[in-house]
């Protein structure tokens, strides 16, 4: 099977890049690198790319109309020349690509979603476009459900395929004195950090105001660059709190596991509306493979980062300075019942969104997108054994034998 991969970037740093980065590099294990390429509309930034290069099959480099019309039409010219059978589409705004490359070449197309680029509105175009894919692939229960509850789609073609977290790397380690040098972080103090990019609210200031409100011992961490940090340091300054909000800017990628190490407590707090929202956040996922307890918002799908079966953090109302307040402070006073939930995290993370698990997973969806039922029934009983072989749990085995069965 052959399989190009649209995207709209993967070279800048962001959850959808990184997802789409580990979709890529699970499907060329699987496939061959002879078999799966990689198409992007946007290229590098000088300021915020991964330090990891990718290799990609063509670039197109810009957002402009002309840039998208070149795109559309390279990619139609790479389906045909390399005979492709599946077309991936890495976000909803390139499944006209898909719905196109099905009508001329008879080809099948699968299209991920994540959250407000569904609810915050779609033209007729992209609307009629994404629900012709053969299936839709939802990074977190939320999204999959407001699809099924909005939208006239068939549910047995809308699949769940989680953020993957690579536990190699992601891990519980001790805090990092060089990193908090580096940040002016100091070691004496409780730490609530929100790790991402400031392109947009993930209540970041809510829970600068919350701080009036908290131990002085408590100070907050932003790691990570964006539009909204001048905004968020004239607030600090409003406030009088410049002494206990930390900004670090943009970090490394080999720094990110040790930002997540020398704090107390990662903290999220997206709310649901027009252009706000998330699906599954990577950050509280790696932020719980790290043993850290998060507290996250229950308007979107954040939710999925809460275990149903230990606690690993809080979930609460996102505009709700009381409800931050008192998560805040039952980590702060109680530090045995934050080491529990930072180790029922790991666990949790290691049984759902293990990157193991997420490369397996991922090749029964393509199998059944090109609904080869035969074919995926024989690569099911192979990657299961696969699995128990290598000695995954047994919540992943059943879970993966239900996808792939479905």
């Amino acid at each position: 099977m052959k399989v190009l991969f649209v995207a709209t970037g993967v070279f800048l740093k962001g959850g959808i890049e990184r997802y789409t980065r580990y979709q890529y590099r699970a499907l060329q294990k699987q496939y061959g690198v002879d078999n799966v390429f990689l198409a992007s509309l946007l290229g590098h930034s000088e300021s915020n790319s991964f330090e990891e290069d990718i290799d990609v099959h063509y670039v197109q480099g810009g957002i402009s109309l002309k840039d998208k019309v070149l795109y559309l039409i390279k990619c139609l010219f790479l389906i045909r020349e390399l005979r492709i059978d599946l077309v991936l589409c890495n976000h909803r705004q390139l499944s006209i690509i898909g719905y196109i490359a099905s009508k001329i070449f008879g080809v099948k197309f699968i299209t991920n979603v994540y959250g407000l680029e569904i609810w915050s509105g779609m033209n007729k175009v992209e609307t009629h476009a994404l629900f012709k894919s053969d299936m839709i692939v939802g990074d977190c229960n939320f999204i999959i459900d407001y699809i099924k509850e909005h939208f006239e789609y068939p549910s047995s073609q809308i699949e769940l395929l989680y953020d993957a977290v690579d536990i190699d790397r992601f891990f519980p380690k001790p805090k990092n004195d060089k990193l908090a040098r580096k940040y002016n972080i100091p070691n004496n103090k409780f730490i609530v950090a929100t790790i991402g990019r400031l392109a947009r609210n993930k209540g970041h200031e809510i829970i600068i105001r919350a701080l009036k409100e908290l131990n002085d011992s408590i100070i907050y961490l932003i790691v990570g660059g964006g539009k909204m940090e001048s905004s968020l340091k004239e607030l600090c300054m409003e406030l009088n709190l410049e002494d206990r909000v930390i900004f670090t800017g943009r970090v490394p990628e080999d720094e990110l596991a040790d930002c997540y190490n020398i704090a107390d407590v990662i903290v999220l707090l997206s709310v649901f509306g027009n252009n706000e929202g998330e699906g599954l956040p990577l950050g509280l996922i790696e932020a719980s493979a790290c043993g850290k307890p998060i507290i996250c918002g229950n308007q979107d799908g954040s939710v999925d980062a809460i275990s149903q079966k230990a606690p690993n953090g809080f979930c609460i109302d996102p505009s709700s300075n009381a409800q931050i307040c008192t998560a805040i402070n039952a980590y702060f006073q109680d530090r045995q019942k934050a080491e529990a939930h930072g180790t029922n995290g790991k666990t949790y993370v290691i049984e759902n969104f293990e990157y193991g698990i997420f490369e397996i997973t991922i090749g029964g969806l393509l199998l059944i997108g090109l609904h080869t039922r035969i074919i995926a029934f024989i690569a099911a009983l192979h990657l299961l054994s696969i699995t128990i072989a290598v000695g995954y749990n047994d919540i992943a085995v059943r879970d993966l034998g239900l996808t792939l069965m479905a």
